[in-house]
C-alpha cells in the first residue's frame, strides 16, 4: 500500500519498516525450526527486489516532476549473483547493473531539463541512495554496482546498446560468468526482452575451453587471494565451498551453453540433464545454501565449531536435515570433496587437451 506519488521521505521510511519487519520473521522462524532455510533464501530476494521496485518507482515520481522525462527513456535494473539467483541471506549485498533505453543524445523535458545520460546517472543515484540508507538497524541494503559496464571507472547508469556493445566486444570472461546469474528486476517489458536477448546471445557464444578455464581459474585464484576463508564454516569462500561450487557450474554453463538460467538450482538441474556434471552436485548445494543461511542468521561472526553453542549446532544441523552436528559435518565434508573433485578433473581434462 505504499504510492509511488506520496513524499519520497514517508515511502522510503514505509519501506524500511516493512523490510525490518519482514527480516526479523525469518529469524524467527529459523529458531522454532519451523521454515526451510531455502524458502528463507528465496523469501529475502522477493522482500530486496519488492523494496527496489516501491524505492525506484518514487524515486522516479520526485524526478520526473523536476527534470521531466527523457523521450522513450526508461530505467531498467539487473539483479546479479544472490539476488539474480533469487535467493539471498540476511546479510547479501544487492548486485545490480542499472541500464536505460531512450536516446542517449536527447535530453529530458521538464522545467530543469538534463541531458539523458546524466538524467539516468543523478536518477540512479537516488535509486541506490534510498535502498542503501542508514537504519537504525544499520543500511536497508548494501548496493554493489561494481559489475556494470568497464567497472568501478564507468558510469553508474549506461544505455542499453552501450551494455550490449560492452557485453559482445569488451567484456572478460568473468564478466560473463556473472552475466549467467543476471536477471530483470525492474523495467518495462520492452526493454527486458531487449536486454533478455542481448545476454542469451552473449551466453550462448562458442568458447575455447582452455581459455574459459584459465580465466575461470585465475579469478578463483584471485579471491582465494584478497578474500580467504575465514575458518572452516566459511561456507562461501572455503575450498570446494560455494564459490568453487559456483564456478565449476559457470564453467560448464558457458562452455556448452546449457542450464543458463540465474537460479543455481534450476542451472544444476539443466547440467546435470545435459550429462555435464553430477546429480550429487545439486544436494551439495542445497546443503551448503541451507548452512550459509542459517549461519548468517544464528551465528554471522562464526569461524569455527567452538564459536557455536551445543544448542545452535543441534539447530543448524536440523534445519539442513540431519540428525546432529557430528551427521552435518561429515555431509558438508563430502560435499566440498566433491566439489573440490570435479574441479580438479576439470583442470585434469585441461592439461590433457593442451
Amino acid at each position: 500500500g505504499l504510492r509511488p506519488d506520496a513524499p519520497l521521505e514517508s515511502v522510503l521510511d514505509g519501506v524500511r519498516w516493512r523490510v525490518a519487519e519482514r527480516r526479523f520473521a525469518p529469524g524467527v522462524q529459523l529458531i522454532e525450526a519451523i521454515a526451510d532455510p531455502l524458502d528463507i533464501a528465496a523469501g529475502y530476494a522477493r522482500l530486496a527486489e519488492a523494496a527496489l521496485r516501491v524505492v525506484a518507482d518514487a524515486v522516479i515520481c520526485e524526478f520526473e516532476s523536476r527534470h521531466g522525462r527523457v523521450p522513450d527513456g526508461r530505467l531498467l535494473v539487473l539483479g546479479l549473483g544472490r539476488l539474480g539467483g533469487g535467493a539471498l541471506t540476511a546479510a547479501s549485498d544487492l548486485d545490480l547493473i542499472y541500464l536505460f533505453s531512450g536516446d542517449f543524445m536527447g535530453e529530458s523535458d521538464g522545467a530543469k531539463p538534463l541531458a539523458t545520460t546524466l538524467y539516468f546517472n543523478r536518477l540512479v543515484q537516488r535509486v541506490s541512495a534510498g535502498l542503501s540508507a542508514p537504519t537504525a538497524a544499520g543500511p536497508l541494503y548494501e548496493v554493489d554496482t561494481r559489475l556494470r559496464p568497464s567497472g568501478n571507472q564507468g558510469l553508474i547508469a549506461v544505455s542499453i546498446d552501450s551494455f550490449a556493445k560492452y557485453e559482445r566486444e569488451s567484456a572478460w570472461t568473468w564478466e560473463h560468468m556473472a552475466l549467467t546469474r543476471a536477471r530483470v528486476v525492474y523495467g518495462a517489458d520492452k526493454d527486458r526482452a531487449a536486454v533478455d536477448a542481448i545476454i542469451d546471445e552473449v551466453l550462448h557464444r562458442k568458447r575455447e575451453p582452455g581459455k574459459l578455464y584459465a580465466d575461470i581459474s585465475r579469478m578463483r585464484a584471485d579471491i582465494r587471494e584478497h578474500k580467504p576463508a575465514a575458518g572452516p564454516l566459511d561456507v562461501k569462500l572455503i575450498d570446494g565451498g560455494l564459490i568453487d561450487l559456483e564456478f565449476v557450474v559457470h564453467y560448464h554453463q558457458l562452455l556448452v551453453c546449457e542450464g543458463l538460467s540465474p537460479s543455481l538450482p534450476q542451472a544444476i538441474a539443466g547440467l546435470v540433464q545435459a550429462g555435464q556434471i553430477p546429480a550429487e552436485l545439486g544436494v551439495a548445494h542445497d546443503l551448503m545454501t541451507r548452512l550459509l543461511v542459517t549461519l548468517r542468521l544464528v551465528a554471522p561472526a562464526a569461524a569455527v565449531d567452538d564459536d557455536l553453542s551445543e544448542w545452535v549446532r543441534g539447530l543448524i544441523a536440523k534445519l539442513c536435515g540431519l540428525s546432529d552436528w557430528a551427521a552435518l559435518c561429515t555431509a558438508y565434508a563430502e560435499a566440498r570433496s566433491m566439489v573440490a573433485g570435479l574441479w580438479s578433473e576439470i583442470a585434469s581434462e585441461e592439461e590433457h587437451q593442451e
